[in-house]
């Protein structure tokens, strides 16, 4: 069934509002992420006593007590349940050091590993302990973080989970993804805050993060927004796909307006 002449103007006008449309979510993306990132740098007013994160002193060599007065103690027991233990959603590898590419793995825990994501029993918060898990410290690079790892069932030398490693962040955040998604206290406190699940897990990772920026301790650079990220790469491509069909010689498009 042939498509009506009419129809082919239209459908070609519908597709050039769409490279458009495309184009300003990407031009709006892009800004709101630069104002992000001006506004962050513009607020943070640092500490009368310059931490160590200040001073860059290697997280191997710092103490990290020093910011345990920033975060509140739990003050009584969770009146609900919590899955405390899921299946690693992916490979976690720890490192001695930021790797650079040729630097070997320390730790790895493989996916489907049982590891115990929620602490049973923590000194920070129900569904954390500061510097555990998920709950990690900022390095001085974007995407790195220094953490104990996760414990398992499995574990030879409980003595590993007591070392800090540095762990990419992106690992660290699918766990979060599983956590938040086995649990309906977590996933009740994040509706709460009017956050989708990806809010969610962005702000749960980076909590300690937040709250070193908050006492003027430190400006992670994990709390900067990508100003080009994966999703402007994927419209942008979009927009270029669209783009040739409409100027292609060869296409139904143009074959219809010579």
């Amino acid at each position: 069934m042939s498509v009506p002449s009419v129809s082919r103007p239209f459908l070609w006008w519908c597709a050039v509002l769409t490279v458009i449309i495309l184009i300003c979510v990407v031009v709006y993306r892009t800004g709101s992420a630069w104002v992000h990132n001006h506004q962050l740098r513009k607020d943070f007013s640092a500490a009368a006593t310059a931490s160590p994160y200040e001073k860059g002193i290697p997280l191997e060599q710092m103490d990290l007590s020093v910011y345990s007065s920033y975060f509140p103690g739990i003050s009584g027991e969770p009146e609900y349940s919590l899955t405390h233990r899921i299946e690693a959603p992916v490979s976690l590898q720890y490192y001695t050091e930021i790797s650079g590419g040729a630097t070997a793995v320390a730790l790895e825990i493989p996916k489907g590993t049982i590891i115990e994501a929620i602490p049973s029993k923590s000194q920070g918060s129900s569904f954390y302990e500061l510097g555990y898990g998920y709950t990690s410290y900022p390095t001085y690079e974007k995407g790195w973080r220094y953490v104990r790892p996760f414990k398992t069932a499995e574990d030879a030398n409980p003595a590993l989970s007591e070392k800090y490693y540095y762990v990419q962040m992106d690992s660290l955040e699918a766990v979060l993804d599983s956590a938040i998604r086995a649990n309906k206290p977590f996933r009740a406190a994040v509706r709460q805050q009017h956050w989708t699940l990806d809010q969610g897990k962005h702000t749960f990772a980076r909590y300690i993060d937040d709250v070193l920026y908050q006492n003027g301790a430190y400006l992670s650079p994990d709390l900067f927004y990508r100003t080009f990220d994966r999703w402007n790469i994927m419209l942008l491509g979009a927009v270029v796909v669209i783009t040739i069909v409409l100027l292609s010689p060869s296409s139904w498009f143009a074959r219809k307006r010579r």
